[in-house]
């Protein structure tokens, strides 16, 4: 099978170095380059039609990373969250999501909370790194939404350990 979903998952593994800053930008390139596929090509046209939650087009055994396809709906939003120990690409193919980053900032009275730190409105195209202990949100803020995401690991595993935190962020007045 000759087409794009194939050909970027041959390069993602062929350029696989770890969790680096070479690889993260190669990688980030050839999901940009995802993105742009048309529906002429059957697996995408399929993930258009049917609109799965969520789709796993390939899994590393070696690596362990996996590439998947995320359909939403408008006006879905998932707390802010970190990905434990994992790692994740956003990338999206069409529609837009907005995304809030946070820092996590403890007082000198010793209470924690989440800082925001601005906005991002991802457009098709668009793609987004975040690493171990990254905290963002995401809201999807447009019909027809479909993005690609390359994750570390089954991110199931990560909530089932208690590796990934989900945040209850309080706006300040």
């Amino acid at each position: 099978m000759n087409n794009s979903l194939a050909r970027v998952t041959n390069e993602i593994k062929a350029c696989w170095t770890g969790l680096n800053s070479e690889t993260t930008t190669r990688v980030r390139d050839l999901l940009v380059e995802l993105t742009k596929t048309t529906e002429k090509e059957e697996w995408l046209d399929q993930i258009v039609k049917q609109k799965p939650a969520a789709q796993v087009l390939y899994s590393d055994q070696r690596h362990g990373f996996i590439l998947l396809a995320h359909s939403e709906k408008y006006g879905t939003y998932r707390v802010p969250h970190d990905h434990g120990a994992g790692w994740v690409f956003y990338a999206v193919q069409s529609g837009e999501m907005e995304m809030n980053t946070y820092k996590k900032v403890t007082t000198a009275k010793g209470r924690t909370h989440l800082v925001a730190r601005g906005k991002e409105n991802m457009k098709p195209g668009d793609c987004r790194v975040f690493l171990p202990g990254d905290i963002h949100d995401t809201l999807c803020v447009s019909e027809n939404f479909i993005q690609f995401r390359l994750t570390s690991s089954d991110f199931k595993e990560e909530i089932k350990s208690g590796r990934m935190t989900r945040y209850l962020y309080e706006k300040t007045p």
